[in-house]
């Protein structure tokens, strides 16, 4: 007597799942990349990808348990159904994580009662405890530096320049009037964000306030702006140092206050 082996139908469904969610969120994360698709699509398209990835890998499960008591074949679609399936899962899983490690800063400053004006971002405006953002982002301070507010300009536009920003509104510090920049930002998947900074003259010299917000609103923005504005003021730190270290090396001693050697004193008295 001959027995019949057939192939499961689930393990194929498992594979065919596990592709189209693999290939949904590989093409749509590569047109967001390159702006070829707005970011409302993307997140569509993620969402979607995320409901097959799921469908594919419960669907391996229970061809493995079927296969198992059946002896049919598939143990290969099924296999790629379980591990697709939770590879494309990965990206939603890490949202949810950095969801409850970060809060959102969609719309976050250094200065929340009067921060910095943005030109093209239009984001949501939800209310942010600034403690609780500085219990995340403990960098994300108003900075004061004794430097002038034109060098202090001049070293934050070169930071957003080396950042590979876009630089969209630029205003000069003048006499008792502060500076500003505001440039678009885009982050490893194609997120756009605007980030503006202030430079106001103070007493002992400059000060320093910037903004980071999402150009369309989003409900969580996983703390991208509050981490890229802390990397911005503490590589501006390093730079007003080597800026003062290097001011400091250029003044040349004053001749009359030059130290009296000890034997020289003497000889005076």
């Amino acid at each position: 007597m001959r027995v019949l082996i057939r192939t499961s139908k689930l393990a194929i469904w498992a594979r065919r799942l596990a592709s189209f969610a693999a290939a949904l969120i590989v093409i749509s994360t590569g047109l967001h990349m390159f702006g070829q698709i707005g970011s409302d699509v993307f997140e569509i398209s993620l969402v979607i990808g995320t409901g097959f990835a799921l469908g594919a890998f419960i669907a391996g499960l229970i061809a493995w348990v079927r296969l198992w008591f059946s002896g049919d074949k598939g143990w290969g679609p099924a296999s790629i159904g379980v591990v697709v399936g939770l590879l494309c899962l990965g990206p939603a899983a890490t949202t949810l994580a950095m969801t409850e490690l970060y809060i959102s800063t969609a719309d976050v400053s250094t200065a929340f009662a009067d921060p910095p004006p943005l030109l093209m971002a239009r984001p949501n405006h939800p209310e942010i405890d600034p403690e609780t953002v500085l219990a995340s982002f403990p960098n994300l301070i108003t900075r004061i530096y004794q430097i002038p507010p034109s060098a202090l300009f001049s070293l934050g536009r070169e930071l957003v320049e080396a950042s590979g920003w876009d630089i969209v509104g630029m205003q000069p510090p003048g006499d008792a009037q502060a500076g500003a920049v505001n440039a678009i930002r885009r982050s490893l998947f194609g997120f756009e964000n605007e980030i503006a900074f202030r430079v106001s003259p103070n007493p002992i010299g400059a000060l320093i306030d910037l903004r980071a917000a999402s150009m369309v609103p989003v409900r969580h923005d996983l703390g991208d702006n509050g981490r890229e504005i802390e990397r911005f003021l503490i590589a501006l730190d390093d730079m007003v140092s080597r800026y003062i270290q290097n001011t400091m090396a250029l003044i040349e001693p004053d001749d009359d206050l030059a130290p009296v050697e000890p034997g020289e004193q003497a000889d005076a008295e």
